[in-house]
């Protein structure tokens, strides 16, 4: 019988040629492997936006239009630089540095070119996305660097899956058609993003709201004492409860404990009004430049983004997927890889913040991130034993976290400006539930917070404010009084961060437990399940 030397049928796609072709294969093998099959990788490249035109014609405008508008802004900020070289009255110069700070031409362009993300549907296919990602975590875990071999096609991979991501983003967060319409840039790279300055027109719409509303403050002590900072002289309020346990933090945050401030709040705006008090009582060195940790919703448009940021520094976390899951494909990963460098920095050991202090981005991620044992050794030279092995034990657990590699190097430099300020914590996510009979209930509080965040020797100050929701009903704001307590500050231990689970819950029970204006509970029953 003739033997049939037919040659068996080539895999003409990406699909088929990967099933075929992926096993078990040393780094060379997996490198030719790609390289003879560069051109389906091309054309599954392609595939992604399925062809679509306009699409990609509309991208590389906008990109086109960025370009332009960031050499307008370099104009304008080297024009504003020889008016402020030109005697005039400070506050002149002031308003004039404040007009111009609030408009940004590149910001109106990016504010434009992410509605192509948030009120269209994504042109993408998703199967061709996910079977590139495919390739390249396969070539990573053979220790081939795929962006190295293939540049071209890593680039614009990365950027059409970061397309999709964004039209993934708005879809789960934007719930209505106006959040849509006023959605604003979000970058999957960056992990922390500054507090609004006090020039800044969103910080001084907010004030003025603010002295427009609260009607009062109260400051509520040991056994229920309390001081209005309306109707009592300023000596009384100086000598309130309250405010010498603010002093005590500040001892303890200039002595370099970390102070974690974690709290709740019964409205939408509770977070900022926190921070208010602070400063309304002049503990600047607490709240001018605090930190707070939020969802990937107050990212999703300008108003919720200006409104979180006049809370603090803002550090994206993902919300437990087991009470707010992100159904987009693909999504809760990539914003995990955020969360997951949020965490990474917060929980930093102080070897690593020392190191930080005195480290460039480029040295920190040479020496310190990277793995290489010569360098670190070289680096960490000054650390005491004990230190440098607390380091290095949290740089090798971190490094087993996807996404840590890729710390940004905007996010470097404004941790290491603002790395020793004071958190805002707010561990049930969102604001209380407001009784008939006026009191609070908790929400559900996940208290992993404490294991993510805190590190023996951080300071935990409870704190209970309440009557937010009297000022805040929906979009309308009606005058009320906030009612402020505050607990005794303590050092978190070892031992505290490992049994988080009930120590977590323990701190909202001593908040609860503060006197207030208004009663506020800590239900067992919330806790299990059973009121959502």
């Amino acid at each position: 019988m003739e033997k049939d030397t037919t040659d068996t049928p080539k895999p003409t796609s990406l699909v088929q040629w990967w099933t075929q072709g992926k096993g078990k294969l040393s780094q060379a093998e997996v490198l030719r492997l790609l390289q003879e099959n560069k051109g389906r990788l091309e054309k599954s490249l392609a595939s992604i936006h399925e062809r679509n035109l306009f699409y990609r014609a509309t991208n590389r405008l906008f990109a086109f239009f960025a370009i332009l508008a960031g050499f307008i802004d370099k104009i304008k900020d080297a024009l504003l630089a020889l008016l402020m070289r030109i005697p005039a009255p400070s506050s002149l110069k002031k308003s004039l540095q404040a007009i111009v700070d609030e408009f940004s031409v590149k910001g109106v362009v990016d504010f434009l070119q992410v509605k192509m993300y948030s009120l269209k549907k994504a042109p993408h296919n998703e199967r061709a996305i996910q079977l590139m990602d495919e390739v390249i975590a396969y070539a990573s875990t053979h220790g081939l660097d795929f962006k190295k071999h293939f540049p071209e096609i890593g680039d614009k991979f990365l950027a059409r899956r970061d397309q999709l991501m964004q039209h993934s983003f708005f879809k789960e967060f934007s719930k209505t058609g106006l959040e849509r319409f006023l959605a604003t840039p979000f970058s999957f790279n960056r992990s922390i993003s500054p507090v609004l300055e006090d020039s800044a027109m969103w910080h001084k719409i907010f004030v003025f709201l603010e002295k427009k509303n609260i009607a009062d403050i109260v400051l509520v002590g040991d056994e229920d004492k309390r001081i209005s900072l309306n109707d009592d002289s300023k000596a009384v309020v100086g000598s309130s409860q309250v405010v010498r346990t603010l002093y005590e933090v500040s001892v303890l945050k200039a002595a370099g404990h970390r102070v974690f401030i974690i709290g709740h709040h019964d409205g939408y705006l509770g977070p900022y009004f926190v921070r208010s008090v602070l400063r309304r009582l002049g503990f600047e060195n607490l709240a001018a430049s605090c930190n707070t940790v939020v969802g990937p919703r107050m990212f999703s448009n300008i108003v919720l983004k200006s409104g979180a940021s006049n809370v603090g520094n803002l550090f994206l976390t993902l919300p437990s997927q087991k009470t707010t899951a992100v159904k987009a494909n693909g999504l809760a990963e990539e914003l995990q890889k955020t969360a997951r460098r949020t965490q990474f920095l917060i929980k930093m050991p102080n070897a690593g913040l020392k190191m930080i202090e005195k480290m460039t981005y480029s040295e920190f991620m040479g020496s310190i991130l990277n793995d290489d044992n010569q360098r670190f050794d070289a680096a960490t030279v000054d650390l005491d034993e004990a230190d440098k092995q607390n380091l290095s034990e949290y740089l090798n657990l971190s490094r087993q976290s996807s996404g840590v590699a890729d710390l940004d190097r905007a996010d470097y430099y404004l941790f290491k400006s603002i790395m020793y300020e004071p958190f805002l914590i707010f561990p049930e996510g969102s604001r209380s539930y407001k009784e008939e009979n006026g009191d609070i209930t908790m929400k559900y509080v996940n208290p992993r917070y404490m294991q993510a965040y805190l590190r023996p020797g951080d300071v935990i100050l409870p704190v209970n404010l309440v009557g937010g929701s009297d000022i805040t009903n929906g979009w309308r704001l009606s005058p009320a009084t906030l009612g402020l307590s505050v607990g005794k500050p303590y050092q978190v231990d070892a031992e505290m961060i490992e049994n988080y689970e009930i120590e977590g819950l323990e701190v909202m029970k001593t908040i609860a437990a503060l006197p207030n204006i208004k009663k506020v509970h800590f239900s067992s029953d919330v806790q299990a399940g059973s009121r959502r």
